[in-house]
């Protein structure tokens, strides 16, 4: 349940989405919201799945949208939320499925309003970042496989029950 305030809020940033040309044609195209993508990777056979906020099929676009408190920070904190690697991931999904190279777009919207609008931008990430993005998640791909072919997790710790535990259930 949401209160007034904050679907006034949610209204606001709406509004400064759609007062932005860019924005209002990623929100009013054509395209399929949620909708999972599923591939094979052809280096590791595992079964890989992606859902983007919006694919619009007809422009090969992928739109993921991002709030944050601050837009400038946004430009350098992507990285800490890996959304490089969510870019290539989805990219090379999205490309395994349907033969094509997307365009992918962060429609990023600011938590915090300026005169009143919240600020919106829309992003890219360059080369550098898509191609480290892929690096990183082809990295974990494979770490994941390696899991799966030996059957051994090293993130994983096991817990045994303490001595006074075992002590107690005998008792």
């Amino acid at each position: 349940m949401l209160t007034a305030e904050e679907g006034r809020k949610i209204e606001l940033m709406y509004q400064s989405v759609m007062a932005l040309p860019l924005g209002q044609w990623l929100v009013e195209s054509a395209g399929y919201a949620e909708s999972s993508v599923y591939w094979e990777d052809p280096e590791t056979g595992i079964l890989c799945r992606c859902r983007p906020d919006k694919i619009i099929p007809e422009f090969h676009w992928i739109m993921d949208v991002k709030t944050t408190a601050d837009i400038q920070r946004f430009r350098t904190a992507y990285y800490d939320y890996r959304y490089h690697v969510q870019d290539a991931f989805y990219s090379d999904g999205y490309r395994a499925q349907f033969g094509e190279i997307p365009t992918f777009v962060f429609l990023v919207a600011s938590t915090t309003a300026e005169c009143g609008r919240y600020p919106v931008e829309i992003f890219m990430m360059g080369e550098d970042a898509k191609l480290a993005g892929q690096r990183e998640y082809r990295r974990n791909l494979q770490t994941l496989a390696e899991c799966l072919s030996n059957d051994e997790w090293p993130a994983i710790k096991t817990l045994s029950l303490p001595r006074w535990a075992k002590e107690n259930a005998n008792a």
